[in-house]
């Protein structure tokens, strides 16, 4: 019985080392190991006007800073249609004001007397002529008439005399005038006796009334001021122009290019005096603070990596290991490439990994042959 124990202890414990022994096996780390060139962000500089190339600030091989100059242009047309466009948003920035202010003072002031002055009119054509102006048209009248009659009888009394030649033929021709000029204005006294007496026409009435109606409306126009429809129209003009401007000054600062970002310049491809069309590269740059290997990773290890995991790089022409970050893992797998060795068969898929490199001093540089270690 002792014995059967003793056997079931040590078949426990051999059990036991196994399990031990087989949990080891499968949770020991063991580092992974890629190969991989280091790469930094290529920035393509262009222009989307063009024209002639007037200077050229950088070469080949120089470190400039964000917001350096690098390239400029000449773009004169552009500056015309700039200052063009500015003079247009004056102008309707001066309407818009001017509608939003309404009439001037004085220009209210001016409808106003205008109304005044019609509304009298219309009234005096309503109301016909006043006792007093016919009194004085009858008393016009009678007057001429007087003047008139005497003017027949010096002349009657002239004929027999200018027959006998004892007055001149010229003062007959005056007694004769005189007499005319009389009869025809007291001809003209009675007509604007007789129509003060008729009173105002219904024409001239009416004709009163619509030029009082017009006063009145170029009044109230006045006082109201400019139409909602047309306060807005003039904003959509100044809009309109103010985006034009914007528009021109975006083209001209295309006229002066310069570096996005703290970069080293790769290649320069234009002198002054170089005539570029729109959108073609002139300049590239890379920035030292962009670094990553990318490395392709069978699809057994995928499993062990994550975003954001630590990454040891070591670069072969410095001798020297950088601290790194895995940046991205491809979502779509691809063959292995024919430029990458890697322990797997070159028939299994793998996964690029972009691991980001931390670039003291701008030490490394683009091309380097790398080593990613990740744990």
């Amino acid at each position: 019985m002792q014995r059967k124990r003793i056997l079931l202890v040590i078949i426990a414990v051999v059990l036991l080392l196994a399990a031990i022994i087989a949990y080891v096996l499968t949770h020991r780390t063991t580092p992974l190991a890629y190969s991989g060139t280091v790469e930094t962000r290529e920035i393509n500089i262009g222009s989307k006007i063009g024209g002639r190339v007037t200077a050229v600030f950088v070469e080949e091989g120089q470190h400039v800073t964000a917001n350096a100059p690098l390239v400029n242009f000449d773009a004169p047309e552009l500056q015309a249609q700039r200052d063009q466009a500015h003079a247009t948003v004056l102008q309707n920035r001066a309407d818009y004001d001017r509608l939003q202010r309404g009439n001037r003072p004085q220009e209210i002031a001016e409808a106003d007397a205008t109304l005044r002055e019609n509304k009298a009119l219309y009234d005096e054509a309503l109301n016909g002529p006043r006792p007093q102006d016919i009194a004085q048209a009858r008393a016009d009248y009678a007057a001429a008439q007087a003047n008139a009659i005497d003017a027949a009888a010096t002349y009657e009394r002239m004929v027999p005399l200018a027959a006998r030649d004892i007055i001149s033929r010229q003062q007959f021709d005056s007694y004769t005038a005189q007499r005319n000029n009389t009869a025809q204005l007291a001809k003209s006294a009675q007509e604007h006796l007789s129509l003060l007496k008729a009173g105002t026409r219904a024409e001239d009435i009416q004709a009163a009334r619509q030029r009082y109606q017009q006063a009145l409306a170029a009044d109230q126009l006045a006082h109201a001021g400019f139409r909602r429809q047309d306060i807005l129209s003039g904003k959509g003009r100044l809009t309109q122009s103010l985006a034009r401007v914007a528009e021109l000054d975006a083209s001209l600062r295309e006229a002066h290019l310069v570096a996005p970002a703290d970069a080293t310049v790769e290649t320069v491809s234009v002198r002054p005096g170089d005539l570029v069309p729109a959108n073609q590269i002139v300049l590239t740059l890379l920035e030292p603070s962009q670094l990553w290997v990318k490395v392709y990773v069978p699809e057994t290890d995928l499993s062990r990596l994550k975003i954001g995991q630590s990454a040891t790089v070591t670069v072969d022409a410095l001798n020297r290991t950088f601290t790194g970050y895995i940046q991205e893992i491809a979502s779509a797998a691809e063959f292995l490439p024919r430029n990458v060795q890697t322990r797997d068969d070159r028939e299994h898929e793998v996964f690029g990994v972009k691991v980001h490199v931390d670039n003291p001093n701008d030490i490394l540089k683009s091309g380097m042959a790398a080593t990613v270690t990740l744990q």
